[in-house]
């Protein structure tokens, strides 16, 4: 589903009354679970709703990432560990969470290559724990959920051209650059601590 599609459709809804609300946190939660894309969800419902769609997106998305990470802990753990056998990427990431903590999480949580609700199966497999799991998770998807949100807000006021947004258009663009550096730089920081582990872990199968 496009994110055209998706604004067309949560815009149907008209407010952000409580059945739309329901409506946003179901695809929030299907984010969080499914290989739908977050992004485009957020973008819609910044788009749709503005900025107050974030009181529902922020909490919901805390509390389905942390259901999906104790999910794959727990019942699910079988089926996603078959999963991880097959991308060796994956593994990769796991065993980089094992070696270096929450901060592998706080990169993937930033500006991953995987989808969100990847990383919260992939994650449950990890030795990290709950808690730091589920803050780290908060706090690093808060400045991009937060930006996805204004950003689709932005662009619909400026189509619908409703006035400035608080921030003008060179500013929006500005920031828009300054996320897309900064998740570049996040993104070849992760790759290139996958590359060491790629090697560190060639090397221990050299030698036994």
């Amino acid at each position: 589903m496009s994110s055209e599609r998706i604004v067309q459709w949560l815009e149907s809804l008209g407010q952000l009354d409580f059945p739309a609300a329901i409506v946003l946190a179901a695809l929030v939660v299907a984010s969080s679970f499914l290989p739908v894309p977050r992004t485009f969800v957020v973008l819609g419902a910044g788009a749709a709703f503005g900025l107050c769609s974030l009181v529902v997106i922020l909490p919901v998305a805390a509390a389905a990432s942390a259901l999906a990470f104790m999910l794959a802990r727990s019942v699910l753990r079988g089926w996603v560990e078959r999963q991880t056998e097959k991308h060796a990427a994956w593994r990769l990431v796991a065993q980089a969470v094992d070696d270096e903590g929450w901060r592998i999480v706080a990169l993937m949580r930033f500006g991953g290559p995987l989808p969100n609700s990847v990383q919260n199966y992939l994650f449950g497999l990890t030795n990290i724990g709950l808690l730091p799991f589920a803050l780290v998770t908060f706090l690093f998807t808060l400045p991009q959920i937060v930006f996805y949100v204004y950003l689709g807000a932005s662009g619909r006021a400026l189509l619908l051209d409703d006035g400035p947004m608080p921030l003008n258009r060179v500013l929006v663009a500005m920031t828009l650059v300054i996320v897309l550096v900064i998740l570049l730089l996040v993104s070849r920081r992760i790759r290139a601590i996958l590359a060491r582990k790629t090697g560190v872990m060639t090397a221990e199968s050299a030698s036994s």
